[in-house]
């Protein structure tokens, strides 16, 4: 309890804080909802436009260049290392060693290059 002896007016002195529940209006439901659920978007994440993203496929299935791959799929960010094996319109597949990934390019943010031995780590 708060000591407001000090104060003036009785009506000051006897005042009770209803703490949290003063917050309560400024919550609304959606905003509660919207909290809750972390979702996370492929255009906050995307580094690369659709257009550089292919190009760099592209160069990396000419030159054969060990590349690291970052993904979102089902709110989930997973990191596929490798090869581009083959590469068309709108899928591309990895290969790392024996394993192969095919990956839509519409879930690509990110292209490194890299040579790893990992074959995917989720992050």
């Amino acid at each position: 309890m708060i000591d407001r002896s000090y104060l003036p007016y009785q009506s000051a002195r006897d005042f009770q804080d209803r703490g949290m529940a003063k917050w309560a209006g400024f919550f609304l439901s959606e905003h509660s909802t919207a909290l809750q659920t972390n979702q996370l978007s492929l255009e906050e994440l995307r580094l690369l436009s659709n257009q550089e993203i292919r190009h760099l496929l592209e160069q990396a299935y000419q030159q054969e260049t060990p590349l690291s791959l970052s993904t979102l799929q089902d709110n989930r960010i997973a990191v596929y290392y490798g090869q581009v094996y083959t590469l068309n319109p709108s899928v591309v597949l990895i290969k790392n060693g024996q394993h192969y990934h095919s990956l839509l390019l519409s879930t690509i943010f990110s292209i490194e290059p890299g040579d790893s031995s990992y074959e995917t780590s989720p992050e």
